[in-house]
């Protein structure tokens, strides 16, 4: 593998002799990864931060996960933020959670540990991150992605991002589209709100029902629709034909 800076999207890990170290542009933060001993067969990964100088991330990758690190690692670069410090993230662990797409849903509440870190699995994959940083996230197949997020200005939508790809990467097709239906914004007075057009039905009290209605997918897919029901059918729709045009 070259020494000089190539494009991280056509990395292969595996071609790294032992204790080779190569450097990788992404467009957004450069990524530098070693490969130790083959005793002890590995690769570290340092992504830096926007400015290219401070260390944001320490990614530890086994051979199992190479095949799958580059996207990774792109992704934890197109997070990192413009300086990294020595101190912890400030990201807050039930807010992780709660922002990352790659989740179930949340009646149950969210469940800490001692430690005050979090987790949840999906179908194939699950994640855990600690307040210190740490994140592991581990396939039903044995791949795992690991490894240390450093600095204050990693926030938890920056921290949810990340765990979002790696779960991507990692679970079972068929999880990789969760759509959600949200709830109907419901009974308002028409001046109350900005962006009300005066439709909808009225009742006493000279309120307004708006049945409009959001979708998500976990993919990013977002639309908003007219009722609940015409909601629920597109994301139907949208996880058949998401999941119909995907590789097996």
């Amino acid at each position: 593998m070259p020494q000089a800076d190539t494009p991280l999207d056509t990395a292969d890990l595996s071609t790294l002799a032992d204790r080779q170290q190569a450097r990788f542009t992404t467009g957004h933060s450069p990524v530098s990864v070693r490969r130790y001993a083959r005793s002890s067969d590995f690769v570290r990964a340092a992504v830096h931060s926007r400015n290219g100088q401070d260390r944001a991330a320490l990614l530890t990758l086994r051979p199992e996960a190479y095949p799958l690190a580059p996207a990774w690692l792109a992704t934890i670069a197109q997070a990192a933020p413009e300086t990294a410090d020595h101190r912890h993230p400030s990201a807050a662990m039930s807010s992780v959670r709660l922002l990352a797409r790659m989740t179930p849903d949340h009646r149950n509440g969210i469940p800490r540990q001692l430690d005050g870190s979090v987790g949840w699995s999906m179908p194939g994959a699950s994640v855990r991150v600690w307040p210190d940083g740490r994140i592991e996230l581990r396939s039903t197949t044995g791949a795992e992605l690991s490894g240390q997020l450093e600095g204050s200005e990693w926030d938890s939508w920056k921290v949810a991002a990340v765990a979002d790809a790696g779960l991507r990467l990692l679970c079972a097709p068929e999880a990789r589209h969760l759509t959600r239906t949200g709830q109907p914004s419901g009974w308002h007075r028409p001046f109350d709100r900005s962006d009300s057009a005066g439709l909808g039905r009225e009742r006493k009290g000279s309120q307004m029902y708006d049945g409009s209605t959001v979708a998500t997918c976990s993919c990013g897919w977002r639309v908003t629709v007219e009722s609940q029901l015409g909601a629920r059918a597109l994301a139907e729709q949208h996880r058949r034909e998401a999941t119909s045009g995907e590789p097996a």
